[in-house]
């Protein structure tokens, strides 16, 4: 099935009074909310460079027409911007935003955005003896907050078991290259609708589209 075949037909006239016929792009129905909002139909998937949606779509629904079941899944609005950028364009987009930048700078954009900072921030790093398990939190901060923080202590609890928990205290600058790759990252990893709804959800949105 084809997304867009299913879409209802709508008749508009012209400036010459001729009356043609246009899929009506813009229809919304609300397609199986309560399997959507289900997180047991959906698995993880980190997204690959080269993935687009046709691609994953080949590869879990063996079908290049289902990549709106992974776009609906993930509220997906626009694929290049709401996916993770290829390397390649990636590259574009940080000289289409920062080149002037680094020009005025008399530097290459990898080298401007690479010690250029985006911003301050604190680091709290906590181990348990007990379980070995650590936790990061990062906390933004203004520069003046950074300056005064320390650059790395330790303290450290410890218990009459003999246990003990041990606190980092450290400040770190993100610079605009982490802060933009980091962004970017945060897009890879996706929901992916388990195949066995694919064809109950094409005949819905097929039903939904013909009231």
């Amino acid at each position: 099935m084809r997304y867009f075949e299913v879409f209802p037909q709508i008749a508009l006239q012209d400036q010459n009074n001729n009356y043609m016929i246009y899929t009506n792009i813009m229809a919304r129905v609300n397609l199986i909310p309560s399997l959507i909002n289900n997180p047991s139909i959906y698995y993880q998937y980190n997204i690959q460079e080269g993935d687009r949606p046709d691609i994953i779509a080949t590869k879990y629904y063996n079908n290049p027409y289902r990549y709106w079941i992974f776009l609906y899944g993930n509220n997906i609005i626009d694929p290049f911007w709401d996916l993770p950028l290829t390397d390649y364009n990636f590259n574009v987009y940080l000289n289409d935003k920062y080149g002037a930048s680094a020009n005025a700078n008399g530097q290459s954009v990898l080298a401007y955005t690479q010690t250029t900072p985006y911003q301050y921030q604190k680091v709290v790093t906590t181990t348990d003896s007990t379980s070995g398990l650590t936790t990061q939190r990062i906390y933004n901060t203004d520069y003046n907050t950074y300056a005064n923080l320390p650059v790395n202590v330790v303290s450290t609890n410890y218990f009459p078991d003999g246990s003990s928990v041990s606190v980092t205290t450290s400040r770190q600058i993100q610079t605009i290259f982490d802060y933009e790759l980091e962004t970017n990252e945060n897009k890879r990893l996706v929901n992916i609708i388990d195949k066995k709804y694919a064809q109950n959800m094409e005949q819905s949105l097929k039903s939904l589209m013909s009231n």
